[in-house]
């Protein structure tokens, strides 16, 4: 690891132990790797520091939906951006943090595309959901796996090249406090027609409206693209995309039995990827 990380319960620089690869501080606060190979950076002395558990259920039904190849233009969209930030930097070797990075499916399709091209990147998946990263693990996801709060990162600001926030929502500032001021953040997020034939059995009075993107003050958007395309699901797979939309909480037991009866054979993906740089330049603070 060529990144230092800072303990989460006193800011102090973190150390790691050559034989263990374990993390200690100077105020004595340790941190064992953890068999599966990921570290848990959690406070025990704070119950705000309790990791979090995703449904056992949902996180299969992701992994199995993510796995067939069902995302495969995305991906590969997803990987020529990311490729061009990192090819753009010319640096000996970045940083990059993919933020609540879930079992690691992403990490898995980016990570082998970035060393393919010889770029020279440290990758880390961070989350709060002790399973995910358990599975992540397992999965053996190439990249430093850390179990942590995500209210305070253990990074220091301005040490981190690229941000990925894939699927996920961009909240609060750290993944800004954390970003070199040249830094980019790559988010992922659904567009105005993103699963709309499911959608349309949630709000039968669904009428289509301008995309609306609640973004960050401290941050500006140097790129948007869209990523759209059409795929034939089972009513199997409509019920996990359902379940891991935003909208999924609104669907009753009759509803999702419904949509899980019922194939689809044009289903509408829509995706934005938007590249975000930082605006507010930390150092001055």
């Amino acid at each position: 690891m060529t990144l230092s990380l800072l303990c989460p319960v006193c800011s102090a620089p973190l150390k790691q132990h050559q034989a263990s690869s374990g993390f200690y501080c100077d105020n004595k606060h340790h941190f064992d790797k953890h068999p599966n190979g990921y570290w848990p950076l959690l406070s025990n002395t704070k119950a705000k520091s309790k990791p979090q558990v995703e449904s056992r259920q949902q996180m299969r039904g992701r992994h199995f939906l993510l796995e067939s190849g069902l995302f495969a233009p995305l991906i590969k969209q997803l990987q020529t951006v990311l490729l061009d930030l990192c090819t753009s930097r010319g640096e000996t070797q970045l940083q990059h943090i993919d933020y609540q990075c879930a079992d690691g499916f992403y990490l898995r399709q980016l990570v082998p595309a970035l060393a393919e091209a010889n770029v020279s990147c440290e990758h880390w998946g961070i989350t709060d959901a002790e399973n995910a990263i358990f599975a992540a693990a397992k999965a053996e996801t190439p990249a430093n796996l850390l179990l942590l709060a995500l209210k305070k990162l253990p990074f220091e600001a301005q040490s981190i090249d690229i941000v990925t926030v894939l699927d996920s929502p961009l909240k609060g500032k750290e993944c800004i406090r954390i970003l070199k001021d040249d830094g980019r953040i790559v988010l992922l997020q659904p567009g105005v027609r993103h699963l709309w034939q499911i959608k349309q059995q949630v709000y039968p009075d669904l009428v289509e409206k301008p995309l609306q993107l609640n973004l960050p003050n401290d941050v500006e958007i140097e790129s948007q693209q869209q990523v759209v395309f059409v795929q034939s699901v089972t009513g199997e797979q409509a019920l996990t995309l359902l379940d891991m939309s935003v909208f999924g909480w609104r669907a009753n037991d009759q509803l999702k039995h419904q949509v899980k009866s019922t194939a689809i054979a044009d289903l509408e993906f829509n995706w934005q990827i938007l590249v975000l740089k930082n605006v507010y330049k930390w150092s001055k603070r």
